[in-house]
């Protein structure tokens, strides 16, 4: 019987590395041959994360097991484990020597309705045309999808990357809907972003015309951020990492607001 997603998870990690070495590249498995242990161990709701390495190349897999009896049994048929030339190995995660940058609460399994992506924020603006050409030429979004009719438009900074959903109120909504939306103009939307240069933006911002509500600054909790407003008043952080510091948005919480 195939082993079932539901249910209580192990809590315990395990990486399986790996390295193509001297392995010939022919006998290598393809990417569909490579990607079936990590499918696997995703259908019994197992998997934690699953990639290639580039320097060195090879193949990276963090799953959770009962111990490690059990992870050598998951991984028996991996088609990588008795490549001539390959590097295998698996081993326990330990958060003292690896690092504890890894939520290890189990997901739910997939298909049991589990959160897959954040799609999009919505941003209330009184215009929605002059928030459209704010938000891409300033800030250099894109517009993504637009339906005028609806008024419907979300903006985004890439491909696949979480939409802003520019919300204008309309009346015909009704009450309370269109005065509670209103009310939502102006305020601080606790959405951060990330950029390459807090001064560069700061920079643009002003030749903009846009409104700083905190000057570039750095903040107790590492990162030199810059808060920021729309034409409507709605306002965001962004912040840039400390050089030498980790990419990861971890910690990026926003600082408390300063006095006006």
């Amino acid at each position: 019987m195939a082993e079932s997603g539901l249910g209580r998870k192990p809590k315990r990690l395990y990486v399986r590395i790996a390295l193509y070495g001297s392995a010939d590249p022919t006998e290598l498995p393809g990417p569909k041959g490579r990607a079936r242990q990590a499918v696997a161990l995703d259908a019994a709701g197992r998997l934690v994360a699953a990639g290639e390495l580039t320097r060195p190349r090879g193949d990276l897999l963090v799953f959770r097991a009962e111990d490690r009896a059990k992870a050598d049994f998951l991984l028996g048929r991996d088609p990588l484990r008795k490549v001539d030339g390959v590097d295998y190995q698996i081993f326990d995660w330990r958060a003292e020597t690896i690092g504890a940058g890894v939520n290890i609460e189990p997901p739910p399994s997939r298909g049991s309705g589990r959160l897959t992506q954040l799609h999009s924020v919505a941003v209330v603006v009184r215009d929605r045309a002059r928030a459209i050409e704010w938000y891409h030429e300033v800030l250099g979004f894109l517009v993504l999808d637009d339906d005028p009719e609806s008024g419907y438009v979300q903006l985004g900074l890439g491909p696949g990357s979480t939409a802003l959903s520019l919300v204008a109120p309309r009346r015909e909504w009704g009450e309370p809907l269109y005065s509670e939306t209103v009310r939502r103009i102006g305020s601080a939307t606790g959405i951060i972003f990330r950029t390459d240069s807090v001064p560069a933006l700061a920079l643009r911002l002003e030749h903009a015309g846009a409104r700083i509500t905190q000057s570039p600054s750095h903040e107790p909790w590492g990162r030199n951020v810059i808060r920021f407003a729309d034409p409507d008043g709605n306002e965001f952080l962004a912040f840039e990492p400390d050089r030498g510091g980790t990419l990861s948005a971890e910690g990026a919480k926003p600082a408390p607001r300063r006095a006006e």
